[in-house]
């Protein structure tokens, strides 16, 4: 394991034990909005207090990185790498006790296409992903390999929807959607899904801090990111930017999306 991704298990822990204080202490207030954040949305307590301390152990550790984060926005500490984060994907699911969510970490130099290092915690399992550009991806130490061959696709099918997702989702045997979007798209470089497929009507779904670290993780167990028009996915480091996003498995799985 290099030094960046050792750095970034160690954020990863550090974000896991804050989450864990966080809900002790406030409870049922954790979901209160307490806070405007970077992209113009709500934050919730959860989300706050978990990135303050994040970030201060970042700077207490003085790690050579700045921080572009979905709270505080882009901290610019004049450094070559930029730690793209969000301590806490799933919000929702950890304030109401639903056990899926996760602590996203991609290191890169300009854009999403340019990142280079990712890690993901699954915060209730604890479990471990991680991945290097052109070194491959990992969870807890094993090599990921996508399948294609599951029959499962994540979907999101909320009020927002697009009609091609559900189009598409009469297409498989089993349908998902469970509201992490860097653990949905982790399951599909391990092998558990086919397709993830994120398609909003209007404007985009997701943002580079929803999916920077699990974009590599899919690319480097052979699947495939894309955007809405099948092209290869990027987004910038910008608040502006938001996305529909698609992951797959594999090339042959282009004709069941379109």
């Amino acid at each position: 394991m290099n030094n960046e991704i050792k750095n970034l298990r160690k954020i990863a822990d550090v974000a896991r034990h804050a989450v864990g204080e966080s809900i002790e202490k406030y409870g049922p207030n954790i979901s209160d909005v307490v806070m405007q954040g970077a992209y113009g949305l709500p934050s919730s307590r959860l989300d706050v207090d978990v990135e303050k301390k994040v970030i201060e152990f970042i700077e207490k550790q003085g790690f050579e990185y700045n921080i572009f984060t979905e709270e505080e926005g882009f901290i610019d500490r004049g450094k070559e790498m930029t730690l793209i984060m969000d301590p806490v994907d799933g919000s929702y699911n950890a304030e109401e006790g639903i056990p899926f969510y996760a602590i996203s970490l991609a290191l890169t130099r300009n854009d999403l296409k340019s990142v280079e290092y990712a890690y993901i915690k699954n915060v209730p399992l604890n479990t471990d992903y991680w991945a290097v550009k052109g070194e491959g991806s990992y969870k807890d130490g094993k090599r990921l390999k996508t399948n294609g061959k599951k029959n499962l696709f994540i979907i999101y099918l909320g009020k927002k929807a697009t009609e091609r997702a559900y189009k598409l989702s009469r297409k498989a045997r089993r349908v998902r959607d469970m509201g992490s979007a860097s653990l949905e798209m982790a399951m599909v470089a391990e092998g558990i899904a086919d397709i993830f497929y994120y398609s909003f009507k209007e404007a985009g779904a997701l943002r580079i801090v929803d999916i920077a670290a699990s974009y590599l993780l899919v690319k480097e167990a052979g699947g495939l990111v894309l955007d809405e028009d099948l092209n290869p996915l990027n987004m910038k480091l910008n608040f502006s930017c938001r996305k529909n996003v698609i992951a797959l498995a594999n090339s042959k799985l282009l004709e069941v999306v379109k």
